[in-house]
């Protein structure tokens, strides 16, 4: 005799299976500056040379390398064209920009390729959403920068972080 409950377990295991098994995220990963930010910078990566600047950060913080992400800070335009912005840099807090304290390396992602250029958003908090490349660029003998991102819209939606 078979039992009522044997076959329904089964389906009670495809059921149990189906709700441990993570789901991939929809839509992009939230990130913010106190994660990116979030680890010591040594004085000895600006003497480091091209192509050893990775090491210094975190594997956690590597892994984010071709991501789509959203992140909220403050926009610096560094080019603009027809009254739009078409390159910029996101700054973790205002107090970084023009007259205030200088970012640490980690603390500003350079926007270099924006899908619909945007208007200037200098004194509000923006959301950027896009693709995060976290690596290494130069001009020159000067380390410019260790994130950049390709930003497929920027919404003035989100907090500081």
């Amino acid at each position: 005799m078979i039992r009522p409950f044997a076959k329904l377990l089964p389906v009670l295991a495809a059921l149990s299976l189906a709700a441990t098994t993570p789901q991939a995220p929809s839509g992009p990963l939230k990130t913010s500056f106190k994660v990116l930010a979030g680890f010591h910078l040594p004085d000895a990566i600006f003497k480091a040379k091209p192509g050893h600047v990775r090491a210094f950060i975190p594997e956690s913080i590597r892994s984010l390398d071709g991501r789509e992400v959203a992140l909220t800070g403050f926009m610096l335009p560094i080019r603009i064209h027809n009254r739009l912005v078409t390159e910029f840099m996101l700054l973790r807090t205002q107090n970084t920009c023009c007259f205030g304290i200088p970012p640490e390396l980690h603390e500003v992602v350079e926007v270099l390729k924006i899908d619909t250029p945007t208007k200037v958003l200098m004194d509000t908090p923006v959301t950027v959403v896009g693709h995060l490349h976290v690596r290494e660029r130069w001009e020159g003998t000067f380390l410019c920068s260790i994130y950049q991102m390709d930003a497929e819209r920027v919404t003035t939606e989100g907090q500081p972080n």
